[in-house]
């Protein structure tokens, strides 16, 4: 009696344990921006990557990009700068990609993407803020450097 005990017990906790195992995660498709090095590493792949799937979560509200060159650009908005990322979807550019945290206190950081490619370097100076829904990314600053 004791060894049909356990045999539906352990049976109980087989079946239990595939179901958890099997079960459909409605937020796997979600960034998880809990951690910013995660949302720096959604912002490389959707920069240079073509990966859009996150886009859309990455930015706050009153985002805005602005390109350190001598054309006086005028700064891009959050709309804006996923409306041109959107339309670069699938497309992989020819570049080593790498960044480093350069400041995390409290609810503020501060990184440096760095994407070299064969005839200039992009530096990009991202400031993120960590509110209610985790961090986004409210300024990305660009240094362009010639080689």
């Amino acid at each position: 009696m004791k060894n049909l005990v356990k045999t539906f017990a352990i049976a109980g906790l087989l079946f239990a344990s595939s179901l958890t195992a099997f079960a459909i995660d409605k937020d796997k498709d979600k960034l998880n921006n809990a951690v910013v090095e995660n949302v720096v590493d959604a912002y490389i792949n959707s920069s240079v990557k073509g990966d859009v799937e996150h886009v859309d979560n990455l930015f706050a509200d009153n985002f805005s990009l602005k390109y350190n060159t001598e054309y006086n650009q005028a700064p891009l908005s959050k709309s804006s700068y996923i409306k041109q990322i959107k339309g670069q979807k699938g497309v992989t550019f020819n570049c080593d990609s790498d960044y480093q945290i350069v400041e995390k206190a409290g609810k503020y950081s501060l990184a440096k993407v760095t994407l070299d490619f064969s005839n200039f370097k992009r530096t990009d100076y991202l400031t993120m803020v960590q509110d209610n829904e985790g961090w986004k990314i409210t300024e990305v600053n660009s240094v362009f450097e010639e080689k």
